[in-house]
């Protein structure tokens, strides 16, 4: 092999290596950890995504997605919102509606609800989730740390 075959073969090995420890992966100094999590029940699958790690005073967000997965579309009488959400660190209380709404959900169709609590109490806390209405899904607490 010559010098320069050599020379750039090392280069080309090397360019690569270079690269890749220059890379950078941007961590969360607080190690804030996203959990998700699923419950089924019937043609419904509620999911849950929330931080599971955070400080007191700081807001914590909650997004919950019910999908229908049944064929033939169905008529649910819920009230507003159809996703409810429970937090044991906040001192928030909610006003849910409980008046009688009608959806026809068709297959495939996702409801997506978001709500945040600002965060009161520290220790280990509780994200209670659930559904209102003809469709009964209850999900396990989900446990959040709080520093």
């Amino acid at each position: 092999m010559t010098k320069m075959s050599s020379l750039i073969l090392m280069l080309v090995l090397m360019v690569p290596t270079v690269f890749a420890g220059c890379s950078s992966t941007e961590k969360n100094e607080e190690n804030e950890e996203i959990v998700t999590q699923s419950v089924v029940a019937s043609d419904f699958v509620l999911e849950v995504t929330t931080s599971t790690n955070i400080v007191a005073g700081e807001a914590i967000k909650v997004n919950g997605t019910l999908k229908y997965t049944g064929i033939q579309p169905v008529e649910v009488s819920h009230g507003k919102p159809i996703i409810r959400f429970y937090f044991s660190g906040s001192n928030e209380e909610r006003n849910y509606k409980d008046m009688a709404y009608l959806t026809e959900f068709k297959s495939g169709q996702l409801v997506e609800v978001e709500d945040e609590f600002i965060v009161t109490k520290k220790g280990k806390q509780n994200l209670l989730v659930n559904t209102d209405g003809d469709i009964s899904l209850t999900m396990n607490p989900i446990e959040i740390l709080v520093k």
